[in-house]
Order: C-alpha cells, then structure tokens, then sequence
C-alpha cells in the first residue's frame, strides 16, 4: 500500500485523512451521500500517484452510518476496513 485513509463519519458527512508513505498528508469533508462518495472517488485518483487500489482505507463503524460508503467503495476496487 502506498497511503493510507481514514474516515470518520456521521449521518450528514464524513471527514477524510490521507496519509502517503512520502509523509505528505490531506484532509477533506465530504458529504455523507452519493455526489460525497462520487467526490471521495476523484479526490483519491488526484491525491494517489499509484491509484484507487494502492490504497487502505479504514473507517469508523458509527451505527449504520459507514455501510453506504464501505459498499461504494469496496463497487469501486477500493480496499476496505471498518
């Protein structure tokens, strides 16, 4: 894995940290629905040199807040965890 990503989320958004193994670090908040996880999507290809897939992402299992997201993702070929 090349970064490493982690959400904290709520019913209205979700809060977004990007580690890279160069140390460069970016955050973003997004919105807890389909046009938030379609900008999560974009926001990694732009942040990521290696792509979708060179990422782990790793998120916080609040209520059944995280499902909708975790599901896109896992759509989309994007590891993981919660």
């Amino acid at each position: 894995m090349d970064c490493w990503i982690g959400i904290d989320i709520s019913k209205a958004k979700f809060d977004v940290a990007l580690l890279r193994v160069d140390g460069k670090y970016r955050s973003k908040v997004l919105t807890n629905d389909a046009a938030g996880f379609k900008s999560l999507l974009l926001w990694i290809e732009a942040n990521v040199p290696a792509g979708k897939t060179a990422v782990h992402v790793c998120m916080e299992a609040t209520g059944s807040y995280h499902e909708a997201l975790a599901l896109f993702l896992h759509d989309h070929g994007v590891p993981c965890r919660w």
